[in-house]
């Protein structure tokens, strides 16, 4: 873009537009970043660097210095994919062998990338550049640009060596096609195998279901025929005849009608049915109370 000639006041007006945007850049950074690459903004401002006026050409250096001086990837990349070096160094050339401000400006400029090293702006300068700069022999920025770039070349030769050969070079390595090959059968496997799993265990609670079933009728009728057995008999003198399953309170039961049997025949026929009952209601609250059981005594016959 060719450059308007503007007068003073113009020319004042801008500079002060880019002191506002050099402020910006140290103190807004995140929006101010948006605003210079949508805008491309950068680029614009490089174009005053060919003016008659070199407070505003240092003005718009002074700008370019202070996002380099961020050292922020993000304006490296935009800087060299820009190709914005170009615009900075064309100024230099053009000034030629006067040594001013925007002279050492310019200087300054690529010695902070050399002190700093800045890999990426390095290499794009020493690529790009390095043919117009060699000439520039009273200041050792642009050898020392160089021997940076030579040094970082070295390393990474030396890293490229460290590292096996067979691990470098594609001869042992397997084809992609095979790899993608053993993955799909893997997540094949792994599918049926997540498929089969939940079968087996769901499985398990079904077949143990009829087993702990019959377990537990057979343990249920076996506790109603011990309840049937304890039930109380009604016996026929009209009182309730109990039977336990406690092998002490049967053999007491026993014995009392043992002695009620040997002393009936010693009294009369009246006599002794009714000593024979009373012996045995004697008997059987001794025998049952040990084991807690309720009796009910019969009517006296008159």
């Amino acid at each position: 873009d060719a450059l308007p000639i503007y007068n003073y006041q113009t020319a004042q007006l801008l500079s002060l537009i880019l002191e506002l945007l050099t402020f910006c850049v140290e103190h807004h950074t995140y929006h101010i970043k948006n605003y210079i690459m949508n805008k491309d903004l950068l680029r614009r401002v490089l174009i005053l660097l060919n003016s008659k006026h070199t407070f505003l050409a240092l003005c718009a250096l002074r700008f370019m210095r202070r996002i380099i001086g961020l050292k922020d990837e993000f304006y490296n990349r935009y800087i060299i994919k820009g190709n914005l070096f170009e615009p900075v160094i064309n100024a230099l050339l053009d000034n030629g062998t006067r040594y001013n401000l925007l002279n050492s400006a310019v200087v300054e400029l690529f010695e902070f990338i050399r002190v700093e090293d800045i890999k990426s702006l390095t290499v794009h300068i020493v690529d790009n550049f390095f043919k117009s700069l060699e000439t520039i022999e009273y200041v050792q920025t642009f050898k020392g640009l160089k021997t940076k770039y030579e040094q970082e070349k070295d390393r990474q030769i030396q890293k490229l060596n460290s590292v096996p050969s067979i691990l470098r070079s594609n001869r042992f390595r397997r084809d992609t096609r095979a790899l993608e090959d053993d993955e799909e059968m893997w997540l094949d496997e792994e599918e049926e195998g997540e498929a089969v799993v939940p079968l087996v265990e769901k499985s398990k609670p079904e077949d143990d279901f009829p087993d702990s079933y019959e377990k537990f009728m057979e343990t249920k009728k076996a506790k109603e025929s011990e309840d049937k057995e304890n039930l109380p008999k009604r016996t026929s003198a009209g009182g309730f005849k109990f039977t336990f399953c406690h092998s002490a309170s049967t053999a007491n039961v026993a014995n009392s009608k043992s002695v009620a049997a040997q002393t009936a025949p010693t009294s009369s026929n009246g006599s002794a049915s009714k000593n024979t009952n009373v012996n045995a209601t004697a008997a059987t609250p001794k025998s049952q109370g040990s084991m807690g059981g309720l009796v009910d005594y019969p009517d006296d016959e008159d």
